[in-house]
């Protein structure tokens, strides 16, 4: 696991301080940094100081319009919320949570943050495959933009320390979804539609689920045991 696979996306940063420790923290942690609509003035004297010494990554960061351009060569999108329902009425994102969301080699994973102020939208939330908190005892659950970034950044880095199983790659899950579908064939749930037709929606359902390559076996091995059933 490389640390390299992660990308911090800021969403509507308004504070320099903020946008300047961010790049910072992309540079201690080894990540890339995108910026979309960002209202804050990465050129400043306080931005500047903050990213010090990452200065290159704040003046070399991506930018984009819309966050859905940002995402588009991710293959998870983690957002982070204490307000969205999706988030707040979950579990909290930890370090074993983190270990099941790191990309398969080679791809990436994009880490968003919403605005100060205001967190993420509703669809920019829905732009993101999940969607995670993060774990407060006290009375305001919400984080300063750039320790949020910093708690976030460590749980990952965490989660990279060992050798424990990771997130299953795409080819892993397009066989299951594929045995998925041979079982659910066999078994005469088909009537109205083929499988080819509910493949989509069965695709969906597949990447919703935080597994390993082992975990994908194993289920593999239990469908393929259904499928040899009269």
């Amino acid at each position: 696991m490389t640390r390299g696979q992660l990308v911090v996306v800021l969403v509507r940063t308004e504070g320099p301080l903020n946008l300047g420790s961010v790049a910072r923290l992309c540079g201690n942690f080894g990540c890339a940094l995108r910026l979309v609509d960002v209202r804050a003035d990465a050129e400043c004297r306080e931005a500047v100081m903050m990213a010090h010494p990452s200065e290159a990554l704040l003046s070399g960061a991506a930018r984009f319009a819309t966050l859905v351009e940002a995402l588009a060569d991710v293959e998870l999108a983690v957002g982070t919320s204490s307000k969205i329902a999706q988030a707040r009425d979950g579990p909290p994102l930890t370090v074993e949570r983190a270990r099941l969301l790191w990309p398969a080699a080679g791809a990436r994973v994009a880490l968003v943050f919403g605005n100060e102020r205001l967190g993420l939208k509703l669809d920019e939330a829905s732009a993101c495959q999940r969607t995670v908190r993060l774990l407060t005892t006290g009375a305001e659950p919400s984080l300063n933009l750039s320790h949020a970034v910093a708690v976030v950044l460590e749980l990952f880095a965490l989660a990279a320390l060992d050798d424990e199983p990771t997130r299953a790659a795409p080819g892993d899950r397009e066989h299951l979804l594929q045995e998925w579908l041979h079982a659910l064939e066999h078994a005469g749930y088909f009537r109205v539609q083929t499988p080819a037709e509910f493949a989509p929606r069965m695709r969906e359902i597949v990447d919703k689920m935080d597994v390993s390559a082992r975990d994908v076996e194993l289920l593999r091995g239990m469908l393929r045991v259904l499928r040899r059933r009269p």
